[in-house]
Protein backbone atom coordinates (compact mmCIF):
# COMPACT_ATOMS: atom_id res chain seq x y z
CA UNK A 1 0.00 0.00 0.00
CA UNK A 2 1.64 3.53 -1.02
CA UNK A 3 2.26 5.84 1.57
CA UNK A 4 0.40 8.88 1.47
CA UNK A 5 2.24 12.03 2.09
CA UNK A 6 0.46 15.04 3.10
CA UNK A 7 1.82 18.59 2.56
CA UNK A 8 2.26 20.29 5.67
CA UNK A 9 0.28 24.13 5.41
CA UNK A 10 2.24 26.33 6.11
CA UNK A 11 0.96 28.91 8.98
CA UNK A 12 -0.25 32.74 8.35
CA UNK A 13 3.34 33.51 9.97
CA UNK A 14 5.29 31.59 7.70
CA UNK A 15 3.48 32.74 4.35
CA UNK A 16 3.74 36.51 5.90
CA UNK A 17 7.43 35.85 6.38
CA UNK A 18 7.74 34.26 3.22
CA UNK A 19 6.28 36.91 1.17
CA UNK A 20 8.15 39.89 3.16
CA UNK A 21 11.72 38.01 2.37
CA UNK A 22 10.46 37.75 -1.52
CA UNK A 23 9.60 41.74 -1.51
CA UNK A 24 12.96 42.21 -0.34
CA UNK A 25 14.97 39.88 -2.55
CA UNK A 26 13.20 41.47 -5.35
CA UNK A 27 14.17 45.27 -3.80
CA UNK A 28 17.78 43.66 -4.10
CA UNK A 29 17.47 43.20 -7.54
CA UNK A 30 16.03 46.60 -8.59
CA UNK A 31 18.70 48.42 -6.16
CA UNK A 32 21.57 46.41 -8.34
CA UNK A 33 19.98 46.90 -11.22
CA UNK A 34 18.01 49.98 -11.74
CA UNK A 35 19.44 52.27 -8.67
CA UNK A 36 17.59 53.70 -6.13
CA UNK A 37 15.60 56.40 -8.37
CA UNK A 38 14.48 53.42 -10.56
CA UNK A 39 13.35 51.16 -7.55
CA UNK A 40 9.72 51.94 -7.80
CA UNK A 41 7.01 49.92 -5.97
CA UNK A 42 5.68 48.96 -8.93
CA UNK A 43 8.83 47.74 -10.38
CA UNK A 44 9.38 45.69 -7.03
CA UNK A 45 6.42 44.09 -7.10
CA UNK A 46 6.84 43.13 -11.05
CA UNK A 47 10.44 41.38 -10.01
CA UNK A 48 8.78 39.57 -7.34
CA UNK A 49 5.57 38.51 -9.00
CA UNK A 50 3.52 39.41 -6.38
CA UNK A 51 0.45 41.52 -6.34
CA UNK A 52 0.85 45.47 -6.52
CA UNK A 53 -0.83 45.60 -3.37
CA UNK A 54 1.69 43.09 -1.59
CA UNK A 55 4.70 45.24 -0.59
CA UNK A 56 2.17 48.53 0.96
CA UNK A 57 0.38 45.04 2.86
CA UNK A 58 3.84 44.13 4.71
CA UNK A 59 5.25 47.76 4.83
CA UNK A 60 3.76 50.91 5.69
CA UNK A 61 5.82 52.62 2.28
CA UNK A 62 8.73 52.74 0.82
CA UNK A 63 10.80 54.34 3.57
CA UNK A 64 10.09 51.19 5.91
CA UNK A 65 10.61 48.95 2.78
CA UNK A 66 13.91 50.38 2.28
CA UNK A 67 14.65 50.00 5.49
CA UNK A 68 13.51 46.44 6.30
CA UNK A 69 15.85 46.12 2.69
CA UNK A 70 18.86 47.84 5.32
CA UNK A 71 18.47 45.47 8.00
CA UNK A 72 18.52 42.32 5.90
CA UNK A 73 21.72 43.73 4.49
CA UNK A 74 23.08 44.18 8.02
CA UNK A 75 22.52 39.94 8.63
CA UNK A 76 23.80 39.36 4.68
CA UNK A 77 26.90 41.36 5.63
CA UNK A 78 27.96 39.11 8.54
CA UNK A 79 27.26 35.62 7.05
CA UNK A 80 29.31 36.83 3.86
CA UNK A 81 32.07 38.38 6.17
CA UNK A 82 32.13 34.85 8.13
CA UNK A 83 32.38 33.15 5.08
CA UNK A 84 35.53 34.89 3.63
CA UNK A 85 37.29 34.35 7.52
CA UNK A 86 36.68 30.75 6.64
CA UNK A 87 39.28 30.39 4.08
CA UNK A 88 41.80 31.85 5.77
CA UNK A 89 42.55 28.92 7.87
CA UNK A 90 44.45 27.00 5.48
CA UNK A 91 46.08 30.46 3.73
CA UNK A 92 49.99 30.97 3.57
CA UNK A 93 49.25 34.48 3.41
CA UNK A 94 46.55 35.70 5.61
CA UNK A 95 47.07 39.49 4.91
CA UNK A 96 46.62 39.20 1.53
CA UNK A 97 44.18 36.62 1.47
CA UNK A 98 41.84 38.52 4.21
CA UNK A 99 41.79 41.60 2.11
CA UNK A 100 40.98 39.82 -1.42
CA UNK A 101 38.04 37.67 0.71
CA UNK A 102 36.93 40.49 1.80
CA UNK A 103 36.19 42.25 -1.55
CA UNK A 104 35.15 38.79 -3.26
CA UNK A 105 32.82 37.92 -0.71
CA UNK A 106 31.43 41.13 0.34
CA UNK A 107 32.28 44.61 -2.11
CA UNK A 108 32.10 42.05 -5.34
CA UNK A 109 29.11 41.10 -5.31
CA UNK A 110 25.83 42.76 -7.23
CA UNK A 111 24.15 42.92 -3.08
CA UNK A 112 26.77 45.50 -2.55
CA UNK A 113 25.87 47.56 -5.56
CA UNK A 114 22.46 48.06 -3.96
CA UNK A 115 23.89 49.07 -0.62
CA UNK A 116 25.64 51.81 -2.51
CA UNK A 117 22.36 52.80 -3.97
CA UNK A 118 20.95 52.72 -0.14
CA UNK A 119 24.32 54.82 1.04
CA UNK A 120 23.60 57.26 -1.61
CA UNK A 121 19.88 57.90 -0.71
CA UNK A 122 20.85 57.92 2.76
CA UNK A 123 22.51 61.25 2.49
CA UNK A 124 18.66 62.54 2.20
CA UNK A 125 17.04 60.37 4.58
CA UNK A 126 18.38 60.00 8.63
CA UNK A 127 16.15 57.34 9.23
CA UNK A 128 18.25 55.43 6.18
CA UNK A 129 21.31 57.41 7.41
CA UNK A 130 21.07 55.51 10.65
CA UNK A 131 20.05 51.70 9.68
CA UNK A 132 23.27 51.99 7.30
CA UNK A 133 25.33 53.33 10.23
CA UNK A 134 24.67 49.50 11.72
CA UNK A 135 25.76 48.21 8.44
CA UNK A 136 28.94 49.74 8.50
CA UNK A 137 29.75 49.29 12.13
CA UNK A 138 28.83 45.53 11.33
CA UNK A 139 31.33 45.47 8.87
CA UNK A 140 33.72 47.33 10.48
CA UNK A 141 34.03 44.97 13.86
CA UNK A 142 33.74 41.56 11.59
CA UNK A 143 36.97 42.36 9.89
CA UNK A 144 38.53 44.50 12.63
CA UNK A 145 38.25 41.40 14.99
CA UNK A 146 38.95 38.76 12.14
CA UNK A 147 42.37 41.37 11.48
CA UNK A 148 43.52 41.36 15.51
CA UNK A 149 42.95 37.69 14.97
CA UNK A 150 45.04 37.15 12.47
CA UNK A 151 47.52 40.08 12.03
CA UNK A 152 49.69 41.91 14.48
CA UNK A 153 51.60 44.94 13.75
CA UNK A 154 55.61 44.83 12.76
CA UNK A 155 56.28 48.21 14.20
CA UNK A 156 54.89 49.64 17.42
CA UNK A 157 52.50 52.41 16.97
CA UNK A 158 50.71 50.46 14.13
CA UNK A 159 46.95 50.08 15.05
CA UNK A 160 45.73 46.93 13.21
CA UNK A 161 41.75 47.71 13.15
CA UNK A 162 42.66 51.26 12.06
CA UNK A 163 44.86 50.13 8.65
CA UNK A 164 41.84 47.66 8.11
CA UNK A 165 39.05 50.35 8.17
CA UNK A 166 41.29 52.10 5.77
CA UNK A 167 41.22 48.94 3.76
CA UNK A 168 37.40 48.73 3.78
CA UNK A 169 37.03 52.31 2.31
CA UNK A 170 39.45 51.45 0.05
CA UNK A 171 37.66 48.23 -1.30
CA UNK A 172 34.22 50.57 -1.28
CA UNK A 173 35.45 53.14 -3.54
CA UNK A 174 36.93 50.55 -5.85
CA UNK A 175 33.14 48.65 -5.50
CA UNK A 176 32.02 52.41 -7.07
CA UNK A 177 34.53 52.24 -9.97
CA UNK A 178 34.09 48.56 -10.89
CA UNK A 179 31.94 49.47 -14.18
CA UNK A 180 34.29 51.55 -15.13
CA UNK A 181 37.13 49.02 -15.39
CA UNK A 182 37.83 47.07 -18.34
CA UNK A 183 38.62 43.63 -16.71
CA UNK A 184 38.53 42.48 -12.95
CA UNK A 185 42.13 41.67 -13.14
CA UNK A 186 42.82 45.34 -13.18
CA UNK A 187 41.16 45.39 -9.27
CA UNK A 188 43.17 42.31 -8.40
CA UNK A 189 46.21 44.36 -9.67
CA UNK A 190 45.31 46.40 -6.43
CA UNK A 191 44.42 44.35 -3.98
CA UNK A 192 47.42 43.06 -4.21
CA UNK A 193 49.30 46.42 -4.53
CA UNK A 194 47.62 47.69 -1.64
CA UNK A 195 48.32 44.45 0.94
CA UNK A 196 51.98 44.86 -0.23
CA UNK A 197 51.96 47.91 0.93
CA UNK A 198 50.23 46.76 4.28
CA UNK A 199 52.89 44.10 4.49
CA UNK A 200 55.17 46.73 5.27
CA UNK A 201 53.05 47.21 8.92
CA UNK A 202 51.59 44.12 9.63
CA UNK A 203 52.28 40.56 9.40
CA UNK A 204 50.15 36.89 10.03
CA UNK A 205 50.33 35.81 13.69
CA UNK A 206 51.47 32.59 14.66
CA UNK A 207 49.50 29.90 12.79
CA UNK A 208 45.76 30.69 14.72
CA UNK A 209 42.76 28.79 13.93
CA UNK A 210 39.75 30.01 12.47
CA UNK A 211 37.48 31.65 15.49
Amino acid sequence: MATRFIKKRRSQAERSSAMQRRILDATLKCLAADGYAGTTVSRITQTAGVSRGAPMHHFENKAALMKATAEMMIKRVYLKMGKAMEELEASDDRLHDLIYSAWKHVFYQPEFRALQELLMASQRDKELAFVLQQVWTAGHITLGNAADHYLEPIHEGTNVRQAMTLTQWLLRGMALDLHLVESPEVMDHYLKLWSQMLALHLQAKPRETTP
